[in-house]
């Protein structure tokens, strides 16, 4: 029976390559006198030392060949660290292996584990010992100097990781910069709050009509807007650029503590329903009857209501339909994760076109270090190279921008399917029902009770509500029907 080798490689991230591991210990395989369907490769791409044995999919695929096929008899690695870095791991690999008298023979350095007799010899053992500990102890220093030059990057100012605040860019050198457009933003919402005159909701109305934010929802800008008002980085630190003066970000604060402790003003004497009520009988349009908080006919005996009976009915009935119909959280949502997902193969196709990009650049590099490419020619690709870095490395910046407006939009079409009913003014009320109901009209069979029907300009039903009582009221529905089929 022949027999067969397995090679196994790995690399920590998507973002390495496997190629040249496998292709140096194929050479070393191929000398020993394996070849074609007697060579088993397994590469992947996952942590050795966040993972457990159990967890590793190459060391699954390992134990799976050798425990399905009698004819493996050697196991290849380019070096111990690919089996893990974990002693621990490593140890219950190695005894794996000698159960099974399969041997382990690793290119850097080299090392075999069985002697001639299939037995670890005390040479093999302890060299194992010494590269187990070397790997592990490798992994930890790797960690502690990435840890070490994110704290130097953030002592200098640098970033990491994450979007940067809105008025700030990132420049290729992971700097914030101001950015010239969303900073003039910031300057017009802290001066125009800073002079008293305008709330939050006004500031974000005007630069919703003004077509600034197209893909931010009303509530989610007037939300965003009182949070930035209370970002001091605006000011300046190491970190963020100055975009406003201490004296001004002081002022807004003022302004605001000053207004949380006014009391909120009353709008008893608003009617949501002014200009859609009309009375059966008589066919007359219920004006607003501000000093009695009701809706009435100006002539003598005319119909007259409370505008507490009739308000929350309709304002309820606006609310389910406009949900319902009008807006349709399921396909926007939908249509945006579809966009998202678009983007995010994008970005993965530029992230490894400058992989790609910096792998050719680090050839260079080496090449002219070792003399094979002269200076001359070395820097003309060098700088090639740089400039189609440079491009990518913007259009992946433009791609995580418009990622965070896809999931803006997601989190916006979530708002909307919850109308958050306390953020809203009695005038973004009375537009809902003006967009779901055509007229409502009224009669009063008996003294004490009305009949409330509802024309729904949406899928032109009629829905009619009974209200009875003097002090406490009692709602409701008595009928719901198609004007079309009516008549």
């Amino acid at each position: 029976m022949e027999k067969k080798a397995i090679i196994l490689s790995r690399v920590s991230s998507e973002q390495q390559t496997l190629e040249q591991q496998t292709e140096a210990v194929l050479k070393e395989v191929e000398k020993d006198g394996y070849s074609g369907d007697n060579i088993i490769i397994i590469e992947d791409k996952e942590s050795a030392i966040k993972l457990s044995e159990e967890e590793r999919n190459g060391l699954n695929k390992m134990k799976e060949y050798i425990e399905n096929d009698p004819s493996i008899n050697v196991v290849y690695i380019y070096e111990l660290s690919r089996l893990s870095r974990r002693q621990l791991v490593l140890y219950s690999i190695r005894d794996y292996l000698i159960e099974r008298h399969i041997q382990l023979i690793c290119i850097q350095p080299y090392m075999r584990l069985l002697d001639e007799n299939g037995k670890m010899s005390q040479s093999a053992s302890l060299m194992f010992s010494i590269f187990s500990s070397f790997s592990e102890s490798e992994m930890a220093l790797k960690k502690e100097r990435f840890m070490r030059g994110r704290y130097h990057n953030r002592k200098i100012g640098k970033i990491m990781s994450g979007f940067p605040p809105f008025g700030y860019s990132v420049n290729k050198e992971k700097y914030y910069i101001v950015n010239e457009e969303q900073s003039a933003i910031v300057k017009r919402f802290f001066s125009e709050y800073a002079k008293g005159n305008k709330s939050i909701a006004d500031i974000a109305k005007e630069l919703k009509e003004e077509g600034l934010f197209p893909n931010t929802s009303f509530f989610t800008l007037e939300h965003n807007i009182g949070q930035w008002l209370s970002r001091e980085f605006y000011c300046g630190n190491q970190t963020y650029p100055q975009i406003i003066s201490k004296s001004l970000f002081d002022r807004v604060q003022i302004e605001r503590k000053k207004r949380k402790g006014k009391p909120k003003r009353s709008h008893k004497n608003r009617f949501m329903l002014k200009g859609l009520l009309f009375d059966v009988t008589s066919k007359r349009p219920l004006c607003a009857m501000s000093s009695g908080d009701a809706y009435y006919i100006s002539h003598y005996g005319g119909m007259t209501i409370k505008r507490w009976r009739i308000d929350p009915i309709v304002w309820d009935f606006s609310k389910r339909m406009y949900r319902k119909y009008l807006m349709n959280k399921t396909i926007l949502q939908r249509k945006f994760q579809k966009e998202l997902a678009t983007i995010a193969k994008k970005r993965e196709t530029i992230s490894t076109e400058i992989q790609s990009i910096k792998d050719k650049m680090d050839k260079v590099e080496e090449r002219m270090i070792f003399g094979r490419l002269s200076d001359h020619k070395g820097n003309e690709l060098l700088e090639k190279l740089t400039d189609q870095l440079t491009e990518k490395e913007h259009r992946l910046f433009e791609l995580n921008n418009e990622a965070i407006g896809k999931q803006q939009q997601i989190a916006d079409a979530d708002l909307l399917a919850d109308i958050n009913e306390e953020a809203m003014s009695l005038d973004e009320k009375i537009d809902i029902i003006r967009k779901v109901v055509k007229k409502v009209t009224i009669e009063r069979p008996l003294r004490f009770t009305a009949h409330i029907s509802i024309y729904n300009r949406i899928n032109d039903t009629v829905t009619v509500y009974e209200v009875k009582g003097r002090n406490k009221t009692e709602i409701s529905l008595i009928n719901e029907y198609s004007r079309k089929e009516k008549q």
